[in-house]
Order: C-alpha cells, then structure tokens, then sequence
C-alpha cells in the first residue's frame, strides 16, 4: 500500500482536509492528521512579573502611564 504525506501552512490545513474528506469513499483507508505543529505555534508565552531588578518593557510602559495620570 502506499502512503501520501503533505506539508501544509496552518491557514490552508481545513481546506485541505475537506477536500480529502470529500473524496470518493473507499479511496482512502486511513485519514492521519499530524497537528501537532500547529499546536506548538497556538501557546502563547505568559506574562511573568519575576524577580528581576528591571521593568520590562510592557510594564515599564503601564508605570509611565499611570505616573502620566
């Protein structure tokens, strides 16, 4: 049996696996989605206040703003 692999850009995955999906039946005997990729690209990183001795830049800007006030 042979096997097909594709590499696909996140924002064309769900066009692509429509169209396999609608395929004729009995064409494809196995359907196998690989995301993990994707998710690794969704996680963003959080905000931490630390320990450091210095703001960083996003806190640094909401002090100005607040002394602004």
């Amino acid at each position: 049996m042979a096997k097909i692999s594709f590499e696909v850009d996140n924002k064309n995955l769900n066009t692509v696996i429509t169209i396999i999906k609608n395929l004729k039946v009995g064409l494809i005997k196995n359907l196998k989605i690989d995301e993990k990729n994707s998710t690794l690209e969704k996680v963003s990183k959080p905000v931490s206040l630390g320990t450091n001795k210095y703001l960083s830049k996003e806190q640094f800007k909401q002090k100005l703003k607040k002394s602004a006030k």
